[in-house]
């Protein structure tokens, strides 16, 4: 049997629905003729932001159609989006310059994008609720972990683990202050 010639994800076709959950009632939007993955809703409640073929979309769903978001040079995108809690950015992962993953962030209107760690691989994953910090999983020095970094472009903060046990500590210090006072 002869390979085909497509990427995977154009050999494969996607539904994007929804579940009311309270019901349970499936709604099919649209079938797509290649892999789409990862949809999130928009503040509207009316758009979702999926990822397909490198590239980030917006799907309207009273229109049902499609519209790309410029990403600039951020356009190796993987799965790995969020949008920031007031719904004006996107946070993205996508190949850099040298193939490894990066984070970056750019205004859901479109434009280039802001590179936030320059050291890859970078899975983006989440966006605090303040709106001040990115969690991710990263690969340093032959181990993956969870970090965090300031969404303005800072140092990451180091291992999951290790901001646990400063957590801690800090709460340790805390409680032994108020008990002897």
């Amino acid at each position: 049997m002869e390979k085909p010639n497509r990427p995977y994800w154009e050999q494969v076709y996607s539904m994007l629905e929804t579940v009311d959950v309270a019901t349970g009632e499936r709604t099919v939007h649209k079938r797509f003729d290649s892999l789409i993955e990862a949809p999130n809703w928009l503040p509207d409640g009316n758009t979702l932001l999926y990822n397909a073929g490198g590239s980030l979309w917006l799907f309207d769903l009273t229109t049902k159609e499609s519209r790309k978001v410029d990403t600039g040079s951020a356009a190796r995108c993987n799965n790995d989006h969020v949008l920031s809690p007031d719904g004006g950015q996107v946070g993205l992962s996508s190949a850099g310059p040298e193939g490894r993953s990066l984070v970056y962030v750019v205004p859901l209107s479109g434009g280039e994008p802001r590179l936030v760690t320059p050291v890859g691989p970078s899975y983006l994953h989440g966006w605090s609720p303040d709106g001040t910090t990115l969690a991710y999983c990263a690969e340093r020095n032959g181990e993956f972990d969870i970090y965090t970094i300031p969404v303005e472009v800072g140092e990451e903060t180091g291992k999951l683990p290790e901001m646990l046990d400063k957590i801690a500590n800090t709460y340790d210090e805390e409680v032994d202050n108020a008990v002897s006072a």
